[in-house]
């Protein structure tokens, strides 16, 4: 369904956020998946897969090149567009600790291609762009990068929310961008009513392997985080009726 995926309820879903181009932890979770992966479950990386803190680090390029191989032989490899991604696609700067990350990684991709740069750029940002933007599972849980955008009427809107292109389209940036701060817990509660789920699984703020907000949201940090490294092992069978259900299907790294 165009930008939004709809898991059955069966099997496992292993949810894995903000990589931000460490390798070691990225091919941690890979070996995790091995073990986890058959025909019932899923991996779901919820973006900003790229761009370290340093371009000392930065296997961006790696962990690139991974990611699109893994979602062009599994169709239960799901990886959603982070607003790190999303700057690729839309040359918007994107900036941590002062940090132009935007601008790395441009540089990183002339040290690795060279002359053939602009090519692979092209080829990357054309894959980001097939990518989606949200999961919705049977048994009523939300996942994607960060969020909830505001004003959303209706799931419809979800599965078109790139109709109106990358630049300059306030829901799409609201479901990349919007941290806990940035809406009220009547926002989160009015979005989820509209998705028809229970709760919601994001990355994209720093946190000590977990923070729940306003009961409703779990923000996970797997790699770039303030402390602890976690990931969710979200059983698609079980129904959830409250965070505590939720909160025992987190693992760390």
């Amino acid at each position: 369904m165009g930008k939004l995926i709809e898991l059955p309820k069966k099997g496992k879903a292993l949810i894995i956020t903000d990589i931000h181009g460490n390798l070691t932890d990225f091919n941690k979770y890979m070996n995790i998946w091995d073990q986890f992966k058959n025909r019932d479950n899923h991996l779901i990386l919820t973006g900003d897969f790229i761009h370290a803190m340093g371009r000392e680090n930065d296997r961006s390029i790696e962990i690139m090149e991974s990611v699109q191989y893994q979602c062009e032989n599994s169709e239960n490899f799901h990886v959603l567009l982070g607003n790190h991604e999303w700057s690729t696609i839309t040359k918007k700067s994107v900036y941590k600790a002062g940090i132009n990350q935007t601008l790395n990684f441009d540089e990183l991709l002339k040290d690795n291609f060279g002359q053939s740069y602009n090519k692979e750029l092209e080829e990357y940002v054309e894959f980001l762009k097939k990518l989606p933007i949200a999961v919705r599972t049977a048994n009523k849980i939300f996942i994607s990068h960060a969020g909830p955008p505001r004003n959303i009427k209706s799931l419809d809107k979800i599965n078109h929310i790139t109709d109106k292109g990358y630049n300059e389209n306030p829901p799409l940036f609201q479901i990349l961008w919007n941290r806990f701060e940035d809406y009220t817990e009547n926002d989160l509660k009015s979005f989820l009513k509209t998705v028809n789920c229970k709760m919601m699984i994001v990355g994209h703020t720093p946190v000590d392997g977990i923070k729940l907000v306003y009961k409703n949201q779990l923000i996970v940090s797997s790699s770039y985080s303030k402390g602890k490294k976690a990931y969710v092992e979200l059983n698609l069978k079980e129904d959830i009726k409250n965070s505590q259900n939720l909160l025992k299907m987190v693992k760390y790294l």
